[in-house]
């Protein structure tokens, strides 16, 4: 195809990738409730990381601005620099925060906006690359492999209008640095190479997992020059090269990873130096250089998420061999392995897609060998399997490839036919085929924001100092941080079993004191690990049970105590239930939440119902009666078997709770349902039908 042709196409391409995005906006725009300052709130709790980071540049530009005679240069230079400060957080060094504060300044949007419509327009990038790869295929298989990538069920999922992470651009720049790879190749001209290592530094500077993919490229590639070799082709040189670049992009990221834009600097003179190391004996560097690499990144890659699961924790290393936390991914969703049906549907649309997917890239990988070099990214896919969900959309690409040239080999069966607008039809027909399942899950994937404008307003008019802390669960620690501006204990980046352990104590223990305790000890500094490791765990639990001196802090802490966190209370729960000397989870008594409700009964999982009106609960594999139900909404009580140790709390939602008394008794439910907790320790300040907050006395 054309140049000509080929670049009004790709455009065309990326504006439909983006503007089928937008169908998640028009879903939303039935729900006001999650609206905040001009834009829907969302979709992703990292998301409020990032956010975080740009805010605070955006906020330190702008007292830049106010504080001395503007100059452009001067003030995008502190952009990149500024983050060093340790008046920032540390997602104020993140590439995406700082491309987003420098849109912010560019666009007429306010930065929640930006945050929105981002991941539809960085994640439709993915057409480019691919189309690039695809474009001797011929117009339609080459319109449909762009498509496809950018509204893949996975890929989409995790690109849609709201989730604002790092992914809108993992698979964009992974798959960009492999085809300045194949044009470098190609051309052989010092401009590519300059773009592929400057693009590779950006890449790993960005995300830098992304050193994965580079290193399944170096692997592919040594290949490639074991061939060249062999054939003692003219290429080998510049296979030499590309390897040796692809080493010092991976060893500077490694070395001193805070320094991306300089190595990107660096990139660039690397590739213009091309004709240089033509005269240059590169083997014994890439070996050298190999070995060093695999013994700085070795170490990291056994602890990653890719590779971690399979390598038990050496225990004398491990300061808390003899605590056993609970594991945090346990509990995470996305990182729970799926089976074979889930993959295929997430990567391709369906298992018949999916086979011919992967015929295809067999085929195309038979036919020009040079496509061998994207296997990394089913290396990463199939990673779903083992590690989660989450990676699944690392394989979309392979598979788009694949159905692109099986239309490709379609369309040149029927290059004889002698009526081109019937030939025509029938590939736009078998397209339409292939795009179909994406598009009806793309009709039927609305998902809620993280939080509501209610949450997020409370949060906002909390009068909270620079240097307070907020006591909340790590799924809420992002968000609490941007609205409120408090500091958080554990959040999406900290959320090991030891640091969850003492927030799910405080929030899931009976006895106030303890809740009381543990809030002033993190707030001074102290850790619980300390007393467990040095006084035991028993012994240290009964200390907190009455009331200790600990240092006195000049900062104020807030426990947030949202309502969201019902639905996943007993999950909490877990991680200071367990037993600390053998890992070991007690039975939580029962929880569960109503899925519909209809006159007077009341659906629960299971196939359990409960009577409102007589109490009685019904099952396959037990009856019985509720002691009490507790209408929060109408603050009336029914009494019905005071033997029985079930309740039923009708929320103010409308939702219906049946559990056992004992979760009535915890911090959590007194604090957020009966308002009951001891005025001498903790002072209600704010409330709404979303979040009820407490100070600290």
């Amino acid at each position: 195809m054309r140049l000509r042709f080929f670049i009004p196409l790709s455009f065309f391409v990326f504006l439909v990738g983006v503007g089928i995005r937008f169908y998640y906006l028009f879903a939303l725009n039935a729900y006001p409730q999650y609206f905040y300052n001009g834009a829907p709130l969302l979709n992703t709790h990292d998301g409020y990381f990032y956010a975080q980071g740009a805010k605070e540049l955006l906020n330190l530009y702008q007292e830049y601005i106010h504080n001395s005679t503007w100059n452009l240069w001067q003030h995008t230079k502190d952009i990149f620099e500024i983050p060093n400060s340790p008046a920032l957080s540390k997602s104020a060094n993140e590439i995406l925060s700082k491309l987003t504060a420098l849109l912010a300044l560019c666009l007429p949007l306010s930065l929640e906006q930006i945050f929105f419509f981002l991941p539809a327009v960085f994640g439709s990038l993915i057409v480019f690359p691919i189309m690039a790869l695809t474009r001797h295929f011929g117009a339609i298989p080459c319109a449909l492999s762009g498509l496809l990538s950018a509204i893949s069920v996975g890929y989409y999922n995790r690109t849609l209008l709201g989730y604002y992470d790092t992914d809108m651009l993992v698979i964009v720049l992974g798959v960009g640095v492999g085809v300045m790879i194949l044009r470098t190749l190609a051309t052989q001209r010092t401009l590519d190479c300059a773009i592929l290592f400057a693009l590779s530094v950006f890449a790993l500077g960005y995300y830098s997992n992304l050193r994965y993919i580079l290193l399944g490229y170096i692997f592919i590639l040594l290949l490639f020059l074991m061939e060249s070799l062999y054939k003692k082709s003219d290429e080998r040189f510049l296979i030499q090269a590309i390897i040796a670049g692809l080493i010092l992009t991976l060893l500077l990221e490694i070395l001193a990873p805070n320094l991306t834009f300089l190595w990107v600097l660096l990139g660039i003179a690397l590739g213009f130096a091309l004709n240089f190391y033509r005269k240059v004996n590169l083997k014994l560097f890439i070996l050298c250089a190999l070995g060093f690499l695999f013994w700085r990144i070795l170490p990291s890659m056994l602890k990653s998420d890719y590779l971690g699961g399979f390598f038990s924790k050496n225990t004398s290393e491990n300061p808390n061999a003899n605590l056993h936390y609970l594991d945090v991914l346990s509990t995470i969703a996305e990182v729970s392995s799926i089976n074979f049906s889930e993959f295929a549907y997430r990567v391709s649309g369906g298992i018949l897609w999916l086979i011919l997917g992967a015929l295809g890239y067999i085929w195309l990988v038979l036919r020009y060998k040079k496509y061998l070099l994207f296997l990394p990214f089913l290396a990463l896919g199939c990673f779903a399997f083992l590690q989660g969900l989450r990676f699944s959309f690392y394989a979309i690409p392979l598979f788009v490839l694949g159905l692109s040239f099986l239309l490709f080999q379609t369309q040149e069966i029927l290059k004889f036919f002698k009526f081109r607008i019937l030939k025509s039809l029938l590939l736009l027909s078998l397209s339409c085929f292939a795009i179909l399942p994406h598009l009806s899950h793309i009709g039927h994937y609305v998902v809620a924001p993280i939080l509501e404008k209610s949450e997020a307003e409370i949060l906002h008019s909390l009068n909270a100092q620079k240097g307070d802390f907020a006591l909340a669960w790590w799924d809420y620690g992002y968000f609490v941080s941007y609205f409120s501006g408090l500091k958080t204990f554990i959040d999406g980046g900290k959320h090991s079993g030891a640091q969850n352990f003492p927030i799910s104590l405080a929030l899931s223990t009976k006895e106030e004191t303890t809740s009381y305790n543990i809030a002033k000890m993190l707030l001074s500094g102290e850790s619980l690990e300390s007393y467990l490791q040095n006084l035991g765990i028993t012994e240290t639990l009964e200390i907190l049970k009455t009331k200790q001196a600990f240092a006195e802090s000049q900062n104020a802490l807030y426990f947030i105590l949202p309502w969201r966190m019902l639905e996943i209370f007993p999950s909490i729960m877990r991680f200071s239930q367990i037993d600390l000397t053998n890992g070991k989870i007690p039975k939580l008594d029962f929880f569960a939440l109503s899925i519909s409700e209809k006159n007077e009964m009341v659906e629960f999982k299971n196939g359990i119902k409960l009577n409102k009106n007589t109490g009685e609960v019904l099952s396959q594999d037990f009856n019985t009666t509720i002691q009490k139900s507790i209408d929060l909404q109408n603050h009336t009580t029914q009494s019905f078997d005071d033997t029985s140790t079930l309740m039923a709390i009708f929320l103010p939602n409308g939702k219906t709770l049946l559990c056992a008394e004992s979760y009535l008794e915890t911090f959590y439910f007194k604090g957020l349902f009966f308002e009951q907790l001891d005025k001498n320790l903790f002072q209600k300040v704010l409330k709404n039908d979303k979040i009820t907050i407490y100070k600290l006395l």
